[in-house]
């Protein structure tokens, strides 16, 4: 595949511990950031877990507060009210416990208490069809350490999207609240269900897949996505088949974690464009949207990403000699409907719940999202609106 014209890569000074019982580290860890008075910051059913309860075992005392009340789609209200806490306790950093809605969280309230204003003057917008601007949020943020039970990795990258009032995803971009650790820790997602594994596991393939022919790829992303795509074909039906093998939730684990570094760099296309606003607006969870809409995505890009498409196949274990590079694209799309069946994700929209009049609102409201910038075929409403429906 034929290179960009010239490519640019950072990654951010975080920390990644990988083994069972890591989380037992944290209060060390914790010192060494300098953090002695933290928030842990989850959803309700989080705060109930093993994770959770490993996680207050290990800092003791250096837990100032905890806010465990984050919803599936973190709203600005719940944000900026976290911070206002987080100031007036003043505490010194996050400890971000369960799926991506904590971490965004956490990160959200960084920015504020860094930035100040409201999250809406920091985030980035993008102006239909092809004018993106992105905010310098060049302010020092307090640390977070993260501890993932999902395979959202919003932990990894320095994105994020909050919810505003209107059921509009507002989205981010700040290399300053990478988390400075990241835990992943297989042992403490045991509880975690299979299935939240399988629909988180999706979003991760699509992080991979919308890297490899993102607008801004590059070589080193790719290959990143290539290992993430193997690790996530693999471990998925694992974890399905046999949720308490512990080796398969780290590969889970491990490749959700490449895919964050994917994004990060080669950011993501329509695909995320869409499903922001099919949990933000239509409710549903973000691995949901994802499971659904990830080989209707590629379909839609099929002709202008056949050539990376056709490396994800051989990544997915598909053979594609003697197949034309669109032959292959449809192996790859194949491919990844057969993943949805082996796991047992939902495939269409209205199986997931999705309220069908919300399609046009849907369709509307992903014309603002930077995703569309990112994507390698430039779409319009009326093409937006075809491809949710392709989806129902």
């Amino acid at each position: 595949m034929q290179l960009p014209p010239g490519f640019q890569l950072s990654f951010s000074p975080s920390k990644l511990l990988c083994r069972p019982g890591a989380i037992e580290t944290l209060a060390e860890e914790a010192r060494t950031l300098g953090m002695r008075r933290v928030m842990l910051v989850s959803g309700t059913r989080t705060a109930q877990g093993r994770a959770m309860a490993a996680v207050r075992a290990a800092l003791g005392d250096a837990v100032a507060h905890e806010w465990t009340g984050i919803p599936q789609h973190s709203g600005v209200a719940d944000v900026t009210a976290m911070a206002a806490k987080a100031r007036a306790l003043g505490v010194d950093g996050f400890v971000a416990v369960g799926g991506g809605s904590a971490s965004d969280s956490a990160k959200g309230a960084a920015i504020l208490l860094a930035e100040g204003g409201t999250l809406a003057d920091h985030a980035n917008v993008f102006h239909p069809p092809d004018h993106y601007v992105q905010k310098v949020l060049a302010a020092p943020k307090l640390p977070i350490i993260a501890v993932p039970t999902t395979l959202s990795a919003a932990e990894v990258t320095p994105g994020l999207g909050v919810r505003d009032e209107h059921g509009h995803k507002l989205v981010f971009w700040d290399p300053g609240v990478v988390p400075r650790l990241i835990v992943l820790d297989a042992l403490a997602t045991v509880d975690v269900p299979a299935a939240l594994f399988a629909t988180t596991g999706m979003n991760a393939l699509a992080h991979c897949i919308e890297g490899m022919y993102s607008r801004v790829r590059n070589p080193i992303s790719e290959g990143l996505a290539l290992q993430g795509i193997r690790y996530l074909r693999q471990a998925l039906p694992r974890v399905v088949a046999d949720p308490a093998n512990l080796a398969a939730r780290e590969q889970a684990l491990v490749g959700a974690y490449l895919s964050g570094l994917v994004i990060s760099n080669a950011r993501v296309g329509i695909h995320h464009g869409i499903c922001h606003g099919l949990g933000s607006l239509g409710g549903l969870s973000h691995g949901t949207a994802n499971a659904v809409m990830l080989p209707h995505a590629m379909r839609f890009n099929r002709e202008v990403a056949a050539e990376p498409l056709a490396l994800a196949a051989q990544a997915m274990g598909v053979e594609v000699a003697g197949k034309t590079p669109l032959e292959a694209a449809d192996a790859a799309i194949a491919a990844v409907q057969a993943l949805q069946r082996q796991i047992g994700v939902p495939r269409g929209l209205g199986e997931a719940g999705l309220d069908r009049a919300l399609v046009p609102a849907l369709a509307r409201g992903a014309m603002s999202d930077r995703g569309l910038y990112f994507n390698p075929r430039l779409a319009s409403e009326p093409e937006v609106r075809e491809l949710l429906e392709s989806a129902w």
